[in-house]
C-alpha cells in the first residue's frame, strides 16, 4: 500500500518542494497537504491524483481542527509570526496543536518529520531560532519515529540581491561579516529531496529516535563567494558588497518587520557570526547529510527567470 503523508504548512518553500519530490516518487505515495486556503495549492499539485489539498491551520485560526487520521507520516514545518503575537509563545501553541493531533491519530502516523534549524538545540542566544528549539523540545517524543531536520541558511534567500544588481553600479547587501566568513547554505531543492527521502523511510529503522541531522549544501560560502556566484550567474562584473556589520544590524531588520521580532532576527544572525553561539555548528555539525546543488547554480535559476525571486526570505 501506497504511503499517506500530510505537509503542514504545505505553502512554506520547503514544503512545496518536498511534496513536489513526493509526487514524482514511482511509489506513488497520497499526499495530504494542509493550507489556510485550500485555493492556493499550485495547480501542478491539483492535477495530480495523488494529492489533496484541504483546509487547516496549525495556529488554530478560525478553530480550524488538525485531522492527522489515517495517515503514515506527517511533516511539520513551524512557522513564524510577524502579526503582533510572541514567538515563543506562538511556537509553542502550535506544536501543541500538533502534538495532541498526532495523539488523537497514534493508531496510525507512525513518522513525525520536524523542520529545524542549525543552533536549534540551544536555548538561549538563538534569536527567533527560539521557535525550533521550542518545537523540537515539544514534539522530539510524539511519534514512534521522530525525526528532526537542522537546515542551514537558504540559498534561495540571495534572491533580494537581484534587486540592487540592475545599475552602474551594482550592489547587493550581506548580513554576515567579515565578507570571507562561510556559513552553512542549502538549496530548497536539496531539501525538498531530503525531506522526500525521510518520508518515504516511514517504517523502516533509524538510528535513534528522534533521529537528529543538520543538512547542509556541499561546501560553505561567504558573502564573497555570494558574490562571485552573482557574477558568473548575471555576467556582471564589480558587484560591490554592502556589509550590515553587527551594530547595524537591529536597524536593518526593524526596517522590514515590527521591532518586538527585528530583535529576534538580530539575535539569530549574531548568533550565526563569528563567536556566536550556532557559529561552531554551522562550521562543524556532527551528523550532517549534504545536499549537491551549488550556490551558482540556484542564482542562475533566478538571474533566467527560470525561478521567480519571490522565494526570497524562506530562511
Amino acid at each position: 500500500m501506497p504511503l499517506t503523508i500530510t505537509v503542514l504548512p504545505a505553502s512554506t518553500q520547503a514544503g512545496k518542494e518536498t511534496i513536489r519530490f513526493l509526487l514524482q516518487d514511482e511509489s506513488q505515495p497520497k499526499i495530504k497537504a494542509i493550507y489556510r486556503d485550500p485555493a492556493k495549492a499550485p495547480s501542478e499539485f491539483t492535477s495530480n491524483a495523488n494529492f489533496t489539498a484541504v483546509q487547516g491551520d496549525v495556529s488554530g485560526a478560525g478553530d480550524s481542527e488538525l485531522d492527522f487520521g489515517d495517515l503514515d507520516a506527517v511533516f511539520y514545518i513551524p512557522p513564524p509570526t510577524y502579526d503582533g503575537r510572541d514567538t515563543d509563545d506562538f511556537a509553542r501553541a502550535c506544536a501543541d496543536r500538533v502534538k495532541a493531533a498526532l495523539r488523537k491519530a497514534s493508531s496510525s502516523v507512525k513518522r513525525l518529520l520536524v523542520f529545524s534549524a542549525s543552533g536549534a538545540q540551544y536555548e538561549k542566544d538563538i534569536g527567533i531560532l527560539s521557535l525550533n528549539h521550542i518545537a523540537d523540545t515539544i514534539l522530539e517524543d510524539s511519534a514512534p519515529e521522530v525525526v528532526i531536520a537542522r537546515t542551514g541558511f537558504f540559498m534561495e534567500n540571495w534572491a533580494s540581491a537581484f534587486e540592487t544588481l540592475e545599475g552602474d553600479k551594482p550592489y547587493f547587501e550581506s548580513l554576515f561579516t567579515p565578507l570571507d566568513y562561510k556559513i552553512a547554505m542549502i538549496s530548497t531543492v536539496d531539501i525538498g529531496k531530503v525531506m522526500a527521502r525521510f518520508l518515504l523511510q516511514t517504517g523502516q529503522p533509524l538510528p535513534s529516535s528522534p533521529y537528529i541531522f543538520d543538512l547542509h549544501g556541499p561546501r560553505s560560502y561567504s558573502a564573497n563567494d555570494v558574490r562571485g556566484a552573482l557574477e558568473t550567474a548575471t555576467g556582471k562584473k564589480d558587484i560591490e558588497i554592502k556589509a550590515i556589520e553587527p551594530d547595524k544590524l537591529f536597524e536593518y531588520y526593524n526596517s522590514k518587520v515590527p521591532e518586538k521580532y527585528a530583535k529576534g532576527l538580530e539575535e539569530m544572525t549574531v548568533a550565526m557570526l563569528p563567536g556566536g553561539r550556532v557559529a561552531g555548528d554551522m562550521e562543524r555539525p556532527e551528523n550532517v547529510v549534504r545536499g549537491e546543488i551549488e550556490l551558482v547554480d540556484v542564482l542562475r535559476k533566478f538571474a533566467s527567470g527560470e525561478v521567480t525571486k519571490a522565494v526570497s526570505g524562506a530562511f
